[in-house]
């Protein structure tokens, strides 16, 4: 397979801006039934090879159709499930004359994992990474008054060379006591398994639109909005045409004009600014900037307009600080997924998310293993829910110097796309990385400058640690705050539920006297089948993982008393689906809340924690 050369092969991709209509610019929604074609598993690119690209994909023999956005792999047999290669994706799309004198891009917001995409059998643009938003300029390519075809070649493989990282073997197997090879399995097998604890979902699973603008418009924002009330702003155009002159408005949330200038980038201080605050510490209270292009006949050329929130956040060696306060973060570690759907984009189960996590009395989560869809974004930014971002690098331990250029790309891509939210608290660089390999530090050195080079508003970056010890890793004093996850009586211990409390305390307060830096438990968690119950509790019940819990939080009260941890997350908000293995029973059952989003015995444990906090 030549994925690893198509990879190489990637272009250089820039900041896009969020989709929204205005006078000047239209959008046209391509979600729907898409034509769908499977080439060979783990094949030798045929679809490539014959030019799929530019035959009519719904006369192929083995033509179905696939809804956009969803994950295919839970709407078919089970070779559809564990497929492995290339699909192919094909829509028609007849695109008016009266859009002849505009520009046109194509926007896909998240095709897992690598894209080439063509447009009436030309290729127009590539991509690589599941959960970033890419777009590509059409214009050249559409046939105005006519029938356009559009086209996505998409590939699942994920690798060493990859990230996240996967084990991509061809598999002989040898007997256990012999070591002798045997012929288990037939000629050209392999295993492909991810470095991760989730189901590897794959498919265009966030919407696919056609953007309209104007042939001159704005395509780069950047809002630098601080608890002070200074505000910094910059907008930058591209395209072609005259213009006259610009307008930037910042108006509060009542709509009254706070701000005015005739600049498209500027500095300036809001007298009395209202801040945003996160659930628990106030309201989050929003403002919204418009930056116009006027022609010379005084004309709107173009239009852009998002909220934003005047919030700094800040830290010292013991906690984060929100507009000066010290906040205390409280919630869940999640998956963007669901029955059926698997990680489709979805407003209806996103909305239940997270009208459940403000049920708990949660303040905050993080987006694990990877950046969630960007109208989720937003919405934390409406409700006050805090949320640290993750890039997809889940499992690291291939750390190459391509491999770490790839990951510095892909936390650029989240970090501009993200940057103006005021709801964003902390970058987070990985999960359960092994950084106990002295090559870590390398690589992340990497990924943190490039991260620390676009962190205008200075918002804390970190990485969340899993099988690094305080005393063996590489990495944790080139971030600013640090997480850690800790499964004592799941992983470690199970079943001793009494030495939890001692064993927590002792690990995270060796993580402090080393790195003296804020530490959060991002994880910490059992399974629980629901409805399975035992007295005394037993490992997998209801009963054990509220007892876990009761431990574990005897352990973080007295961590957070002596100021030794500012946060934690419960491994998880829900229940979800994993790859097949001998320790998950039709996926992971660490959530408070069943993949149906019922709530367990712990649901209620929890929003009796939370609330109490919550409310004082």
């Amino acid at each position: 397979m030549r994925l690893l050369a198509l990879l190489l092969s990637l272009p250089t991709l820039f900041a896009i801006l969020p989709v929204q209509e205005t006078e000047t610019r239209e959008v046209r929604s391509l979600n729907g039934l898409w034509s769908f074609v499977r080439d060979t598993y783990n094949g030798p690119d045929i679809g490539l090879t014959q030019k799929w690209f530019a035959q009519d994909l719904s006369r192929f023999e083995n033509s179905t159709v696939m809804p956009v956005p969803s994950s295919y792999n839970d709407l078919g047999d089970a070779s559809l499930r564990d497929h492995v290669g290339w699909v192919w994706y094909q829509r028609k799309e007849i695109i008016s004359t009266r859009h002849s004198d505009q520009r046109i891009y194509l926007r896909i917001d998240s095709a897992n994992y690598y894209s080439i995409v063509y447009v009436n059998s030309v290729e127009v643009g590539r991509h690589v990474g599941g959960h970033i938003p890419f777009e590509f300029d059409v214009t050249k390519q559409i046939h105005f008054g006519s029938e356009n075809r559009f086209t996505v070649a998409l590939n699942n493989t994920i690798s060493w060379q990859t990230v996240p990282n996967a084990d991509f073997n061809y598999v002989v197997q040898k007997d256990n006591i012999s070591g002798v090879p045997v012929d288990r399995y037939p000629p050209g097998y392999f295993n492909m398994k991810g470095n991760f604890d989730f189901f590897h979902y794959a498919g265009i699973m966030r919407p696919v639109r056609l953007l309209f603008r104007p042939n001159l418009f704005i395509n780069d924002f950047m809002v630098n909005a601080q608890a002070n009330g200074s505000l910094t702003y910059s907008f930058a155009l591209t395209g072609n045409g005259n213009y006259y002159s610009f307008s930037v408005e910042v108006a509060d949330a009542r709509g009254d004009t706070v701000y005015s200038h005739d600049k498209l980038t500027g500095s300036t201080l809001i007298d009395k600014a209202q801040l945003w605050w996160p659930r628990g510490l106030g309201a989050p209270y929003l403002y919204t900037i418009t930056a116009r292009v006027y022609g010379i006949d005084g004309a709107t050329i173009d239009e852009f307009r998002t909220t934003f929130g005047f919030r700094s956040v800040t830290f010292d060696a013991d906690k984060v600080y929100w507009n000066g306060k010290p906040f205390y973060c409280q919630g869940f570690g999640m998956h963007e997924e669901a029955d059926i759907r698997g990680r489709a984009f979805d407003t209806v189960m996103m909305t239940k998310d997270l009208n459940l996590l403000e049920w708990t009395g949660a303040n905050c989560y993080r987006t694990s293993h990877y950046p969630y869809a960007e109208e989720r974004i937003y919405e934390g930014d409406r409700r006050g829910i805090s949320v640290i971002l993750e890039t997809p690098a889940v499992g690291l331990k291939s750390f190459s110097s391509a491999n770490a250029q790839l990951h510095a790309d892909m936390a650029e891509e989240m970090m501009l796309r993200d940057r103006n939210h005021p709801s964003i608290f902390m970058w987070s660089m990985s999960n359960e990385p092994q950084t106990y390999r002295p090559e870590s530090t390398k690589y992340f050195q990497t990924v943190i400058d490039r991260a620390r080079s676009l962190n205008v508003q200075g918002i804390p970056i970190t990485a969340v640690y899993g099988p690094s010890q305080s005393y063996n890793d590489y990495t944790a004093d080139l971030l600013d705050v640090i997480c850690v996850n800790r499964y004592y009586g799941w992983y470690i211990d199970i079943g001793r539920l009494e030495q939890i409390e001692h064993s927590l305390y002792n690990d995270f307060t060796t993580w402090k006297e080393r790195f003296e830096k804020p530490l959060l438990i991002t994880e910490y968690g059992a399974e629980s089948i629901p409805g399975m119950h035992r007295d005394p509790s037993f490992v997998f019940t209801e009963d054990y993982q509220i007892d876990l819990f009761n431990r574990t939080w005897n352990a973080l009260e007295q961590l957070k008393k002596e100021d030794k941890i500012t946060g934690e997350m419960v491994w998880v908000f829900a229940d979800f689906m994993t790859q097949m293995d001998t320790t998950r029973v039709v996926g992971n059952h660490k959530g408070v809340f069943t993949r149906q989003r019922d709530p367990k015995k712990a649901a209620f444990a929890i929003r009796d924690r939370y609330m109490k906090r919550f409310e004082q």
